[in-house]
């Protein structure tokens, strides 16, 4: 009992009935105090040297801890579930014992426990728990009942947007060219160029330093110029004018009229985010947003937890990027992906759904056309004609 501090079982032998104050007599060794009924509520109300005292309702009780080993067998099959838990009263009844074997779900599991899903899908949600795959939540997303009529008269509204915001509203290379720069000079370092920074972007800042960079490869030196290329970063943010790509105002307004949610996902705190989009007018947009502070590791996270604040399925999304991780990425959790050029060179985002060199070229017809096999299955594979082979058995023989 954590009320006293001892360790045993507890056997109600009652009270002796020649007015003794009566005691319990303390057996070391003993593993777990166990107190069920009036015992139970009465409690231990103190601890002495080799016993203890327990009391309540005004009677005071002569009980003996005895091993765990001399009730066990007699006193287990006897005990029907009058324990809270198992952890603080003693062993499992036979209740107790069926829900600890029971077979564990996709939910029951721990992130990542036995194999179970991939690392890179993994998030938590309230409502739904521990999903381990995109499929799963496309199925608890789909739209039922009336909601599920209501979007097939208002189609647009099935799907959700969701923008990264360095590099499909701005381009944030030169805070980045920034950061990298004030680091070398503090570090007296060689300063990269644009394309080693274009491909730092695209990996944790610890690998950069050591196989884009070629600064060191020592860790201790490795995280502490990482450390302080965040701090550059995060400077070099608050100077930024953050200008918006041409169009991103023109297509954000065209999505809010056709009542479609939007999301945005940001690698920055949710303060600086706040405060960035506030300043270019476009935080009337979003009524959700996907920052550090989320506590997420991959791109696909990112998405996926997006598809939940717009309480839209991941296949029902388009996610707006601008580089070749973010293609893979939303593919990876069967969304679909607008890339917008800039950073990286057209043939660098072939796999994309669509790509533009600016926002103001699309048109909410084009989205839906994205999804326009959404929900068919998988196409029925076409039946070919194997040419017939002719008999070459005339052409054998001794004739």
């Amino acid at each position: 009992m954590q009320g006293c501090g001892g360790v045993g079982q507890l056997h109600d032998v009652g009270g002796t009935g020649n007015g003794e104050s009566g005691g319990l007599a303390f057996v070391p060794g003993a593993p777990r105090v166990h107190l069920r009924g009036k015992d139970r509520q009465a409690g231990l109300c103190g601890r002495q040297e080799g016993s203890l005292v327990g009391r309540g309702f005004g009677v005071v009780r002569r009980m003996v801890f005895l091993p765990k080993n001399d009730w066990q067998e007699e006193d287990l099959p006897q005990r029907k579930g009058d324990s809270d838990s198992y952890d603080e009263f003693g062993d499992l009844d036979a209740k107790e014992e069926e829900e600890k074997n029971k077979p564990k779900t996709a939910l029951d599991l721990e992130p990542w426990e036995g194999g179970g899903g991939d690392e890179r899908y993994h998030y938590s949600h309230p409502l739904f728990g521990d999903m381990q795959t995109p499929e799963e939540l496309n199925e608890e997303l789909e739209a039922t009942g009336l909601e599920k009529h209501r979007l097939q008269l208002h189609p647009d509204e099935a799907f959700g947007s969701i923008f990264r915001y360095e590099g499909a509203l701005v381009d944030t290379v030169e805070i980045h060219e920034k950061a990298w720069n004030m680091v070398a000079e503090e570090f007296n370092m060689t300063k990269p160029d644009r394309d080693d920074i274009i491909r730092a972007m695209a990996m944790p800042t610890e690998k950069a330093i050591q196989r884009v960079m070629y600064w060191t490869q020592d860790w201790g030196d490795t995280k502490r110029i990482a450390f302080r290329k965040a701090e550059a970063y995060y400077q070099a943010w608050q100077e930024h004018d953050h200008k918006m790509r041409d169009g991103t105002e023109e297509w954000l307004e065209r999505l809010q009229k056709a009542n479609i949610p939007m999301c945005l996902i940001t690698s920055m705190d949710t303060r600086s985010i706040n405060s960035t989009v506030e300043k270019a007018g476009i935080d009337r947009y979003f009524g959700s947003f996907v920052t550090s502070e989320d506590d997420l590791e991959t791109r696909e996270q990112m998405y996926l937890q997006a598809a939940l604040r717009l309480h839209r399925p991941p296949q029902k999304c388009v996610c707006f990027d601008s580089d070749p991780e973010g293609i893979s990425a939303a593919h990876d959790v069967s969304a679909k992906v607008v890339s917008v050029l800039g950073t990286h060179k057209a043939w660098e985002l072939s796999t994309a759904d669509l790509t533009v060199s600016s926002l103001d070229e699309l048109t909410t017809y084009n989205v839906r056309r994205l999804f326009a096999a959404v929900g068919e299955g998988r196409p029925e594979e076409k039946m070919e004609l194997e040419p017939e082979a002719k008999p070459d058995r005339w052409n054998s023989g001794p004739w």
